[in-house]
């Protein structure tokens, strides 16, 4: 299980990744998801990656599924969006060919202005989302915070860093299981919108939530 001081090292290393080349060669990542259904069990698993490690879109490049269980993956991923679709709250989208789903979620919902402690509100809104960490390894869940740019940049990774360790700390509370949960502060440097508005800036601040399939699902 991840401490605080380990979070706060990967969220470290993740801001100055957000836009990097990948930092494991796309080969290596998806060959060891390969042999999960493949020859040389013991080789794949001592170079089974470390999700913390990865860069957002690293993580989102895998897992590879498996062909003859692709169709099984994607029901699934059908079932779960419309599922979180009612959920008033959330924006959901289907990304990879409908294998990963990202959930937005405006950060005034989850936190008061300036804030980095959940708001009470904010226990509702997350709580659909527990199931999806109940079974270990079911799921990848990335929590990425973005924040608009008011303020400096180093005021902003701050933000988003105690935000999203926040949001950790309650799926961590609440029996999630967090070794499968990565948190990413993103500060400002990926808006969805120019920030020259005051609704644009609210479009900006938002924690996007990515589901991607763990080994779990189709094995």
């Amino acid at each position: 299980m991840k401490n605080r001081r380990t979070l706060i090292l990967i969220l470290t290393t993740a801001v100055l990744c957000l836009s990097s080349p990948y930092t494991m060669a796309e080969g290596g990542i998806k060959g060891w998801f390969k042999g999960l259904f493949g020859r040389n069990t013991e080789t794949t698993e001592t170079a089974h990656p470390d999700l913390a490690a990865l860069t957002v879109d690293e993580n989102l490049e895998i897992p590879e599924i498996p062909k003859k269980r692709h169709e099984q993956v994607l029901d699934i991923q059908r079932q779960e969006s419309q599922r979180l679709k009612g959920i008033p709250a959330y924006k959901v989208e289907n990304l990879r060919y409908n294998e990963v789903i990202r959930i937005t979620i405006p950060a005034a919902k989850l936190f008061a202005p300036n804030d980095t402690t959940l708001a009470p509100t904010a226990d509702d809104i997350l709580r659909p989302l527990l199931q999806c960490l109940r079974t270990p390894d079911y799921y990848h869940m990335l929590l990425v915070m973005h924040s608009d740019d008011t303020g400096n940049a180093a005021y902003n990774y701050s933000l988003t860093t105690q935000r999203v360790l926040d949001i950790f700390d309650w799926f961590e509370r609440n029996g999630a299981a967090t070794d499968f949960l990565i948190p990413y502060a993103a500060g400002s440097h990926e808006p969805l919108v120019p920030n020259n508005s005051t609704e644009n800036r609210y479009r900006n601040r938002r924690l996007e939530v990515y589901l991607i399939p763990g080994e779990a699902m189709f094995k």
